[in-house]
């Protein structure tokens, strides 16, 4: 990482201001001559300043080396280099943290994957990785992204080309307790899409054999209106932040249901969706490659799993939306419900062979019939004789709503919730 010149320059600051206030200079006018004299990022300045000012307070009337006076001696003794001894004696960058500029306006916090984000310019954007902690030390990490992320913490970052350090109320750190009594034998699948969540419950009884405890539908369709051409920019971004939000307050929500059903795993499909033409159009395009927001609530499941005690597993999607309608699609269960159910059971044993693919023997029988099924008959095959006949085979959710024991629209939320027997 190449930060030599936001260090100089953060330095410089610190020095000039320093300087100014032996000179009798307040701090208000301190602040005047560096904006004028120094171009780089506001709040580095800013923060400059305040380390200028808290140097004065405890060095008041006397003369200071900068780096220390063995440094120095070291430096004129020819021991370093000029240069070694310049980078020697510069203090770290030490950017102030704000809580409501979600921990520190100068950085992205990225605790899960171990990164740092230091935006120096709105262009100018400096990722920082270092090492992954372990045990109660990751899950404080954890924890302190939550709070970041709620804007609930400021964070102070000091920084140099060696070392990352972090300055925060350790008061405000609640380990919560993890979940006890999980069941291995309860399984939550959801089903992640654009405009909908599908969510159910599944209990595995000794003989591997299911049923189906809950069944829920998250319908975002009112967070993804897109704004009109002649809305305003700041439209767009309290769109943006309100289905953020929203989507978090989702996340807390099967969270809850965890809780509620003690299930064990939360399973969900291990995509990697890049963005490309879909060929249904300009909305649907936008909609999966900017609106959707998939990976926030993939990583905020798996932040909630690391404070809570429960397994996140990802399970290939192969014909999950095929086998789901075909095997569990009915009047209660729509398609996203029913693909959630496919996702569950092959999170249940995701590593047991065999266990992959259900047994394509418990086809329905007008399915068999329609699509001329055959003993050899494979998942793959019966989805590819689906596509040529062009059959439909999806359960939408607009054709049986009327069948939900529970429905709720939020309308601060703008979004609804329906449950199914």
């Amino acid at each position: 990482m190449n930060i030599e010149s936001e260090l100089k320059l953060f330095n410089s600051v610190i020095r000039f201001s320093f300087n100014r206030f032996q000179e009798g200079f307040k701090e208000k006018e301190v602040r005047a001559k560096i904006n004028s004299i120094f171009i780089g990022n506001s709040w580095l300045l800013q923060c400059a300043l305040k380390v200028g000012a808290q140097l004065f307070k405890k060095h008041k009337d006397k003369k200071i080396i900068f780096g220390g006076k063995n440094l120095l001696n070291r430096y004129i003794n020819k021991l370093i280099t000029k240069d070694e001894f310049k980078l020697l004696r510069m203090n770290p960058l030490n950017i102030q943290g704000e809580a409501c500029k979600k921990g520190n306006r100068l950085f992205n916090f990225d605790f899960y994957n171990s990164k740092l984000i230091f935006k120096i310019s709105k262009i100018n954007h400096k990722e920082i990785e270092f090492y992954k902690p372990r045990g109660k030390y990751f899950q404080e990490l954890i924890k302190l992204q939550e709070l970041v992320d709620n804007k609930q913490i400021a964070l102070t970052v000091s920084l140099n080309k060696d070392f990352v350090f972090l300055t925060y109320d350790e008061g405000l750190i609640n380990i919560e307790e993890k979940f006890i009594k999980l069941k291995n034998n309860r399984i939550i699948g959801i089903d992640l899409n654009p405009n909908f969540i599908g969510l159910s419950v599944l209990e595995f009884n000794k003989n591997d054999e299911f049923k189906i405890i809950h069944k829920q539908v998250f319908n975002l369709l009112e967070l993804n209106k897109i704004s009109k051409k002649s809305s305003s920019n700041i439209d767009s971004i309290y769109l943006t932040n309100k289905r953020t939000y929203e989507l978090i307050q989702i996340c807390y929500k099967i969270k809850d249901l965890i809780n509620i059903y003690k299930s064990s795993k939360l399973v969900l499909e291990d995509l990697n969706i890049k963005s490309s033409n879909k060929h249904i159009g300009k909305y649907f395009n936008r909609l999966c490659n900017n609106v959707w927001k998939r990976n926030l609530v993939i990583n905020k499941m798996k932040m909630l799993g690391i404070i809570y005690g429960f397994e996140i597993v990802e399970v290939n999607p192969a014909y999950t939306s095929v086998i789901g309608n075909m095997l569990y699609g009915n009047k209660t269960t729509p398609d996203m419900i029913a693909s959630s159910i496919e996702i569950a059971r092959r999170g249940f044993k995701k590593y047991t062979k065999g266990w992959f693919y259900p047994n394509v023997d418990n086809l329905d029988e007008q399915w068999k019939q329609t699509l001329n099924y055959s003993e050899s008959t494979t998942w793959k095959e019966l989805f590819n004789k689906i596509k040529n006949l062009k059959l439909k085979y999806r359960v939408q959710l607009n054709e049986i709503i009327q069948n939900a024991v529970f429905s709720k629209f939020y309308i601060k939320r703008n979004y609804s919730v329906y449950q199914f027997n």
